[in-house]
């Protein structure tokens, strides 16, 4: 009886964790002005940014190990552009070229790699190197899509909502074009029970109307 007992309690206790609410200005905030026309899920990141690279590492981990974390396949990145000068615009358009491509999952870590672990991005023309290296795509390809007027239309878009909505930081996920994944109400203590919450409120605030 006391083994039931236990049982059930650990049961309860399980389901109000899972349960517990979200409440908007802790997990998330909602934008006054909605951005329309825009994917459900959004994130912003930075590639100068070494949260995005752990927390991208960490989403992209867990979607491996558990397949049915399948919100990773649904979330399209915006690269901000207002953050490293020059070059930071310049991997604004890069990103914009991948996402054209298609090919976003084969640059992203070797980007991020070459500008935060081993060093190897310091420019323009060594950001083009690694971008052929990790896509096989010809030079020639890579210098035509550059003023593709896709590239310059997605560049242009992720700049405009990024000034929209006034970004907090990054990397930030905004859902159904209302509602922001701030993460201040989180449980920080491992990066893999963060994404876990992170996800779980993405999954309520689609939900949610």
């Amino acid at each position: 009886m006391k083994n039931i007992f236990f049982t059930v309690v650990a049961m309860v206790l399980a389901y109000s964790a899972f349960a517990a609410p979200f409440n908007d200005g802790k997990q998330y905030m909602t934008l006054t002005k909605p951005i329309t026309t825009i994917p459900p899920v959004l994130e912003f990141f930075s590639f100068y940014c070494p949260h995005c690279y752990e927390f991208e590492k960490a989403w992209y981990n867990q979607d491996i190990l558990n397949g049915d974390f399948g919100l990773h396949g649904q979330v399209v990145k915006y690269h901000i552009i207002n953050f490293g000068g020059d070059m930071g615009q310049t991997l604004s358009h890069v990103w914009a070229m991948a996402r054209m491509m298609g090919v976003e999952k084969k640059v992203m870590f070797p980007i991020f790699e070459g500008l935060l672990i081993n060093k190897t991005i310091v420019d323009s023309a060594s950001l083009k190197k690694v971008f052929i290296k990790s896509t096989g795509i010809k030079s020639e390809d890579y210098d035509s899509a550059w003023h593709n007027p896709i590239v310059l239309s997605l560049l242009e878009k992720q700049k405009k909502i990024s000034e929209d909505i006034n970004l907090p930081g990054v990397p930030v996920m905004l859902i159904n074009g209302k509602y922001i994944v701030t993460g201040d109400g989180l449980d920080r203590s491992s990066i893999n029970t963060y994404i876990h919450q992170y996800a779980n409120t993405v999954r309520y605030l689609l939900s949610k109307r």
